[in-house]
């Protein structure tokens, strides 16, 4: 009798145990669902939840994070696919750490619109507490297949979308496990497909656990057909190009909240105007415009060396208090490109005066 007992007690403990684990990524789903939903201005939510307990792991698929009162046609974050885990090989190392591999990621940036009602936004304590509560372990290798980043302003005629696609990103000992003596122990490896079909490419030695990270890092984005960016050169540049190619070099370097480098723009074999085209599709004020930029061009076209470049310095302190230092981060990047951008063009018409 007692022995019949026994057996109902242990098979009532494992029906109860396989029901758990039946019912254990539900409960995970319904956390991460939570979590995503948590962060202010933002909604969030994942379509499936699968866990691999033998390697310490799960899987989430489908996840979708909107702006609230953004664009739902292009979410903030989509991710096909993410994989979290242990990274086994440095608990031999005596460290617990995790490695995330992400596929198909895409972030969109999208401009407000100028008269949009303010929405919360998140802090950098909301963001790292969501990213805790996914990944509740220190982060040392981070993997992107396949991802994609946009620049999307919908406020311009015509709209603007700049993008970086295919990205490919292995990003190592985040937490310092190999190298604790390293100033600058992590390295970031980048490349992807910009629209326009230039080829980018970089790199960077990073010390991410500081509370505002320590980089020094050089990035290239070669043969960029600049017709592709004519929405960008029209907003920016008030005129069409016809044909040409860009070129773009960086090197970025911060320290102790100090950031310094430079953006150097290349432009080649550029053409701005067809004249009888453009006069007939826009106009004749438009079209006279066009040629007075074209004659520029032209002149910086026949020296010797078909290629002009200008570089513009970045420089900025991001570590001054009451501010967010990856929104300023971001703002000296973003006027720094565009400067560089307009300088370049502006380069090419001082190239051509002067010269017969």
């Amino acid at each position: 009798m007692v022995l019949k007992k026994s057996y109902t007690t242990a098979a009532a403990v494992i029906l109860l145990l396989i029901a758990f684990r039946i019912a254990l990524p539900y409960i995970v789903e319904d956390y991460v669902n939570r979590t995503l939903n948590a962060l202010p201005g933002y909604k969030g939510h994942v379509e499936d939840v699968d866990l691999s307990l033998y390697r310490g792991a799960y899987r989430i698929e489908g996840l979708i994070l909107e702006e609230e009162g953004g664009n739902p046609k292009y979410p903030f974050l989509k991710i096909a696919e993410s994989d979290l885990s242990i990274e086994w090989k440095s608990l031999f190392k005596g460290k617990v750490v995790g490695e995330v591999i992400m596929r198909q990621p895409q972030l969109n940036m999208v401009e407000a619109k100028p008269n949009a009602a303010p929405t919360e936004e998140p802090t950098k304590e909301h963001w790292t507490e969501v990213v805790k509560d996914l990944m509740p372990i220190t982060i040392n290798r981070f993997i992107v297949n396949n991802g994609k980043l946009a620049y999307l302003d919908f406020n311009k005629k015509p709209s603007i979308d700049l993008h970086i696609s295919d990205m490919q990103m292995v990003a190592l000992n985040l937490a310092n496990v190999e190298d604790a003596g390293n100033e600058l122990p992590s390295t970031v490896r980048l490349t992807g497909t910009s629209v326009g079909g230039g080829a980018l490419e970089g790199s960077m030695k990073a010390n991410l656990l500081k509370e505002i990270p320590d980089f020094d890092m050089t990035a290239q984005l070669t043969s960029v057909d600049l017709t592709s960016i004519n929405d960008f050169i029209k907003a920016y540049g008030k005129f069409d190009v016809e044909r040409g190619r860009m070129d773009l070099y960086s090197e970025l370097k911060l320290m102790d909240g100090q950031l310094n480098g430079y953006v150097k723009p290349f432009f080649e074999n550029v053409k701005v105007l067809n004249w009888e085209k453009d006069k007939q599709e826009d106009g004749f004020f438009r079209a006279a415009w066009e040629a007075v930029a074209g004659l520029f061009t032209e002149a910086a076209e026949n020296q010797k060396r078909d290629q002009i470049a200008t570089q513009v310095p970045i420089e900025g302190n991001i570590n001054q208090p009451d501010t967010d230092a990856t929104a300023t981060f971001l703002n000296i990047l973003r006027h720094a490109f565009i400067k560089a951008f307009n300088k370049g063009i502006e380069a090419e018409a001082s190239a051509g005066q002067g010269k017969e």
